[in-house]
């Protein structure tokens, strides 16, 4: 079996192309001056000429023209016959009869067998235009029918595709009138869908789909948003909408919505949500906890051990009075020596328990507030550490409750403990700050400054723990480090009630 030819769809000539022409003419004279003609054409052309009925079939089939100029009339063949011939193997190619003389009847016969155009050998003026028109129309045939086939394939590839996506699918018009539907929905099956309106399939959303679908048409512009049906914390149904405009030449003549079904992974977000929730106040209780634990190990310390070892001292005293009034005979001296050595330790004692109490949790902190524990802390530190801390705080903080305050002062002390080990600094300055409804701690040294990437990958749990502290109080952490100039913690409480909260 013969391979089938080319067609001329496969092998549009382009606009610089040489342009191969068939001319079917008996007459020598005629043909002489029909090529002449024809290669006047405003492009490279390529005349080949037949004729009799067999060359300009064995021609045909060897050369592929990509244009037949015919006689009407020949001796064994004519123009009607030459084109049913062309038009059994080329629906496309074009087609010129060229004629004597020609009446109306004729003409219409040749047209309606397919012939693209038609010339009168008396008057040859139009064989260009002829040419050029002929070819043209056929050239945007070809592209209309390639258009159709192509839209007609991504239809059915459209329809392949939806039909077995997972999600819902539908295409809807400007008013948002659904005119394709992938699936059922809610019970109604796709062909039952079509001519509704889409907000009808989501109700309680209708303002914000028609606002995003008519933005999606007017800007030929993809748009996404989130609908559902949620009771407080209780999900019902949710889903991801997303629109894409359909259109060809700049127009939008449709806007395609996809419907992603994610009700389960907004479930799960609200689940992870409850439970990180619950973590954050597992947090704090427990932090609550070891802060209760410190203050009843503080006033152990504090009370019992402080007035035992006050006894201690007192018992000591009343020795080293009994051993003054002793007779002569013995070392005496040595005695009272060793004796104040010992009151000299019991007072160190007294004092090292008491600072480990103040630590733990500070007295003042309870009894007087936050002001005075900072300025007891502060005070201790610069006694303690090479680094010297000024520290600047705002009068109306000393109003701000107990556990305010126990954050704040966490947060100072964990501080200046990393800035005791790190920084390598000789200044430390602590200003905290009450002012339009925010409160407001800046923390700052002018060490060697902090590198966040090597803090991030660190095992520290200081910064960690500040960012802990400050959660349950919504506030916002801000590190910031400069090479060889220091660093600088910024830390704002949004709206803690100062003067209504418990103490």
């Amino acid at each position: 079996m013969l391979e089938p030819l080319p067609t001329f769809q496969d092998r549009v000539p382009a606009a610089n192309a040489t342009l191969v022409i068939l001319l079917l003419e008996d007459r020598p004279s005629d043909a002489e001056l029909l090529m002449l003609h024809l290669r006047r054409l405003e492009r490279p052309t390529e005349v080949h000429h037949a004729a009799s009925r067999d060359a300009f079939e064995e021609m045909f089939i060897t050369l592929q023209p990509h244009l037949v100029v015919s006689d009407y009339n020949l001796p064994d063949y004519t123009g009607i016959e030459a084109l049913s011939f062309v038009r059994e193997h080329d629906a496309f190619i074009p087609f010129v009869i060229c004629t004597g003389r020609v009446n109306e009847e004729t003409a219409v016969a040749c047209l309606k067998a397919g012939a693209d155009d038609y010339l009168l050998k008396d008057d040859l003026t139009r064989v260009a235009s002829a040419i050029s028109n002929a070819l043209e129309n056929k050239i945007n045939l070809v592209e209309k029918e390639r258009a159709t086939t192509n839209l007609r394939q991504s239809e059915e590839n459209f329809r392949v595709l939806a039909e077995n996506a997972p999600n819902l699918i539908f295409r809807v018009d400007r008013n948002g009138i659904i005119d394709y539907a992938n699936r059922q929905f809610s019970g109604q099956l796709p062909h039952d869908l079509v001519g509704m309106k889409i907000i009808e399939l989501f109700p309680g959303h209708e303002d914000q789909l028609m606002l995003e679908l008519g933005i999606c048409w007017a800007q030929k512009a993809s748009r996404t948003l989130e609908i559902g049906d949620q009771d407080g914390d209780q999900i019902h149904q949710w889903w991801h909408v997303g629109m894409g405009p359909l259109g060809q030449n700049g127009q939008t003549e449709g806007v395609i919505l996809v419907a992603t079904d994610i009700t389960h992974q907004k479930q799960n977000e609200q689940a992870l949500y409850e439970v990180n929730n619950r973590l954050h106040q597992l947090s704090q209780h427990l932090e609550t906890i070891r802060d209760e634990e410190k203050k009843r190990i503080s006033m152990e310390i504090h009370d019992q051990l402080g007035q035992e070892l006050t006894a201690a001292k007192l018992g000591l005293y009343w020795v080293q009075k009994s051993i003054k009034d002793m007779e002569e005979g013995w070392d005496r001296e040595g005695v009272l020596e060793k004796l104040a050595d010992l009151i000299d330790l019991n007072t160190q004692t007294i004092q090292t328990v008491r600072r480990i109490a103040h630590e733990l949790r500070p007295v003042v902190l309870d009894n007087i507030g936050l002001v005075p524990a900072l300025e007891w802390h502060v005070d201790m530190h610069n006694k303690n550490h090479q680094t010297v801390c000024e520290l600047e705080v705002n009068p109306a903080l000393e109003t701000a409750g107990k556990e305010l305050s126990t954050t704040l002062y966490r947060i100072v002390q964990e501080a200046l403990t990393n800035i005791n080990r790190h920084a390598q600094a000789s200044q430390a300055w602590v200003k905290l700050d009450y002012a339009d409804g925010d409160l407001m701690l800046e923390i700052r040294d002018n060490g060697v400054g902090i590198d966040l990437e090597k803090a991030k990958q660190s095992k520290s749990l200081g910064l960690f723990g500040i960012g802990e502290r400050l959660r349950a109080w919504e506030g916002s952490l801000d590190i910031q480090g400069t090479p060889g100039e220091g660093t600088r913690i910024s830390i704002r409480i949004p709206s803690p009630e100062l003067t209504t909260e418990t103490t």
